[in-house]
Order: C-alpha cells, then sequence, then structure tokens
C-alpha cells in the first residue's frame, strides 16, 4: 500500500498563506493533548472544535478543559474521556473514520498524514507494512481525537510557519502494550530518526515519557524549522500542560504566535542563523569530493563550496566550506570526517539575510515539476529541466523556453516572474 496522501511540500492546506507563525518550546516534550491544549490557550473554539470532531462518529468521548498549573506555569490541561473499552485498528480502519467524517478535505489530509507517520513508525519497529499495523493505545478514541483536532487546530488558526526548538524526549524507562521499554520508546525514537527532529540533553534520569507517539507525530507533521526562531514579536502565548508534575520542570508545551499584521514584509530578506563547517584538504584524491558534494545536501546542508587554495609547502588545496542549520552541525562534521581525509572541522556561528522563499510541485505535460520562488524571482529545478530536455530529445535552453511559456500560460507563473 502506498502513502499517496504523505505530505512532502511544507506548505498549509487550502491556502496560499496563513495568518501565523508559531514557534514551539519544547523543554517538556509534547503530547497529544499537550498541544490541543495549547491551541485552546491560544484562542481555539472550544465549541467549534467539538462540533468538528463530533462528525468522527466516534461512541462516549467528551472533553475536560481545566486552568491548571505544573511547576508553577499556569496552562490549559486538556483531557479526552471515552467510554470504549480496549480497541486494536489498523491504518485502513482509522482513515475510514477519518474519511467519513464532515471534516474539511484539508484536515483529513492533515489527520491522515500524521497516522501515515506513525503507521510507518510502527512498521519500521515491527518489520511489517504500515497498512498492516494494528494501533494499541494510538487507535484508541482519544488518541484518534487528540490528532484529528490538531489537524483542525492547525488549520482554524491559519498556521503559515512553524519553528521550534530541540525537543525533550524525556529519560528512563517507561510501560507500554509493549512491557517495559527505554524512553524514547522505539516508535518515537523512529520518527525522530525518520524526520531529522533535533533531541535536547536529559538533565536527569528519572524524566520518564515527555514526548509520546501521538505527540511526535503531530510535531513530525508540521515539518518545523528547529534550532532557530522566525517571530519578530509575540503577539500570543498558548501553553498546554501535561497530565503529571514532572521533577526540576514545567510540564507544559508552550506555542508563541506572531499574527500576520505584524509580519516583515515577504518581499525582504530574513535573518537567519546558520553554522558554516569548513575544512582545508590538500591530500585527498579529486574524485572523492564528487560523492561527498553530493553526499552534503542530502544530509542537510544548506549550501557547499569548494575552492582552490594554496596550503603549506606551496601545495594546492582545496577549502571545503558547508553552511546548515545549527542542528546539523555535528551530524554534517561527522560526515566530512567519514568521507574525507582531513583531521579537523572548523565551526563557526554567524547570522546571514535570506531573500524569502517557497517551493511547490505542479503537474505538466512532462510530469511533475519542481518550482522554486524568491521573492518575485521563479526557477524550475535543474533535474526536471534536464529529464524533460533528455526525453524530448530538446537542447537544454529550447526545454527551457518550452517549460516557461507553459508555466506562463498554465497561469502557475506571470511573466514578470520568468
Amino acid at each position: 500500500m502506498v502513502l499517496t496522501h504523505y505530505i512532502k511540500i511544507h506548505t498549509p492546506f487550502g491556502q496560499e498563506r496563513g495568518d501565523v507563525k508559531w514557534h514551539l518550546d519544547l523543554d517538556a516534550g509534547i503530547a497529544g493533548n499537550m498541544f490541543l491544549g495549547a491551541c485552546l490557550d491560544l484562542g481555539l473554539d472550544r465549541a467549534a472544535l467539538e462540533s468538528a470532531l463530533a462528525s468522527l462518529n466516534l461512541p462516549g468521548w467528551r472533553f475536560t478543559v481545566e486552568e491548571a498549573r505544573r511547576g508553577g506555569l499556569r496552562g490549559t490541561h486538556l483531557d479526552v474521556e471515552h467510554d470504549e473499552g480496549h480497541v486494536h485498528r489498523h491504518l485502513p480502519d482509522i482513515e475510514r473514520i477519518i474519511d467519513e467524517s464532515a471534516l474539511s478535505d484539508a484536515v483529513k489530509t492533515r489527520a491522515k498524514d500524521i497516522f501515515a507517520i506513525l503507521a510507518e513508525a510502527e512498521g519500521a519497529v515491527h518489520g511489517i507494512a504500515a497498512h498492516k499495523v494494528h494501533f494499541h493505545e494510538v487507535g484508541a478514541v482519544d488518541a484518534i481525537i487528540d490528532i484529528c483536532g490538531a489537524a483542525y487546530a492547525f488549520e482554524a488558526l491559519g498556521v503559515a510557519d512553524v519553528t521550534a526548538s530541540k525537543l525533550m524526549a524525556g529519560s528512563g524507562h517507561v510501560r507500554c502494550a509493549h512491557g517495559r521499554m527505554p524512553v524514547p520508546v522505539p516508535a518515537v525514537a523512529q520518527m525522530l530518526a525518520r524526520h531529522g527532529i533535533p533531541l535536547a540533553m536529559a538533565d536527569s534520569d528519572d524524566l520518564g515519557e515527555l514526548a509520546t507517539p501521538t505527540g511526535v507525530a503531530i510535531l513530525a507533521h508540521l515539518r518545523a524549522d528547529y534550532g532557530v526562531r522566525r517571530l519578530e514579536r509575540v503577539d500570543a502565548i498558548g501553553v498546554g500542560l501535561g497530565g503529571r508534575e514532572v521533577p526540576g520542570r514545567a510540564n507544559g508545551l508552550r506555542i508563541l504566535a506572531q499574527y500576520a499584521e505584524h509580519f516583515t514584509d515577504d518581499s525582504m530578506a530574513q535573518r537567519e542563523e546558520v553554522t558554516v563547517l569548513s575544512a582545508h584538504i590538500d591530500d585527498m584524491n579529486p574524485e572523492w569530493y564528487g560523492p561527498l558534494w553530493s553526499l552534503l545536501p542530502e544530509a542537510g546542508a544548506l549550501d557547499v563550496a569548494l575552492l582552490p587554495m594554496t596550503m603549506k609547502k606551496g601545495r594546492p588545496g582545496v577549502r571545503l566550506e558547508v553552511v546548515c542549520t545549527p542542528d546539523k552541525a555535528r551530524e554534517l562534521a561527522q560526515l566530512i570526517l567519514t568521507h574525507s581525509t582531513t583531521l579537523g572541522v572548523r565551526e563557526q556561528s554567524m547570522t546571514r539575510w535570506a531573500a524569502p522563499r517557497s517551493g511547490e510541485r505542479v503537474e505538466s505535460p512532462w510530469g511533475a515539476l519542481g518550482i522554486k520562488r524568491f521573492g518575485s524571482r521563479v526557477s524550475i529545478e535543474h533535474d526536471d529541466l534536464a529529464r524533460i530536455a533528455v526525453q524530448q530529445g530538446w537542447p537544454l535552453p529550447q526545454a527551457q523556453r518550452r517549460v516557461d511559456a507553459w508555466l506562463q500560460a498554465s497561469g502557475v507563473i506571470s511573466e514578470a516572474d520568468s
């Protein structure tokens, strides 16, 4: 079974641009009910939420919502109570429940993507296909409500952009359907690895589970940028509380929000914090640079450059320079050390100004095309253009002209964009 609803592009469903930017503080982890509690704390309409979720036709569930405190931190604690016994559901069962509801198509797509993320992780843990996974805890009514509620909240609150801190997953052990497990539990560990979610170091051995499978699946779905914060100001704060006190920290998920009226003009450059890694190399086979140059972007590098230089004793050398987000620095430094002859990698923290940019894929007469937008400029993914040129037997400039003409005629880009 192919999970075709898995979302590849980080853009809000059903809208060109939302009204809100979010930053998630994950110092106390994340759970489905914490996320939904934080959304209610931000102002999500509870009555509208309950009305939308009622269309799932799940028996005997209800919200318990209260203002509470954890470690002195005020927030909203949400719990989903239900009368259902211990029920196992497969992914197609849950998708059927979602599809038969009155939720909007955008919310359905989000909810199914979150469950697909969970199913792929559970399938990897147990060595089976995603559609054959039978969910234990995450197949119960409360998890379905948490996930569909999160999908509804993200749409209803009009979120356009998400950043997040590193995730505190917890420490120690937890008991679940499979017995006593170390934290993070296997499904959570799979999602962390598959979706590149960076972890914060645990400062205690007895924190327990702070990041639940449901919460981490929601986080993975949001496609947040980690280790950065793009808010120019804070217009609202939502805090969703966990169900217990955690030693040494306030057990709450905090969402900082900025509204559209305070966004910086989209045409302006955006300030970003980056890490620059560099290595000076004078003893490596030139044929080895190509594979290394390909590996680095695949591992998350934002930019890779090879610069000629003169090194000691007049030997010609190469300066390898890699730009990345701070959370990717260690992984990329290790990759450089593994796949090159250098004995060390320099690291610098820097600020860069970046043009606003976005990506999308469109269907064309020649197959799917990747389109990149940089402010008022638009470009076609070179690999797609080269593929079309080879398939049609056209020189690359001719392929460029024909694809540009089709994009303008179909309204994907304007003449001014090309």
